[in-house]
């Protein structure tokens, strides 16, 4: 069996003014669940990881937000981008 390519990972940001960008496009935090769950589904063995880069005076509470969406959408690849 041949090994899968990874897909490309999800690039998400959350700026000193709490927007969040999914792939440098801006998305309401409400939305970020469902479109986690998307991806997942496509092939929940093979998930995207979800690159996280926050603003270092970014809002915490709409990173805890963006997490739990995350892990509603049952997401395991979470990683954070260092500056």
């Amino acid at each position: 069996m041949n090994p899968v390519d990874p897909p490309e990972p999800i690039r998400l940001r959350i700026d000193a003014g709490g927007q969040v960008f999914w792939n440098d496009t801006p998305t309401p935090v409400n939305a970020l669940e469902t479109m986690m769950d998307t991806e997942v589904q496509r092939d929940p063995a093979n998930q995207p990881t979800l690159e996280i880069d926050t603003s270092d005076d970014a809002d915490y509470g709409v990173l805890a937000k963006v997490l739990a969406s995350a892990k509603n959408a049952e997401m395991i690849k979470i990683g954070f981008v260092q500056n």
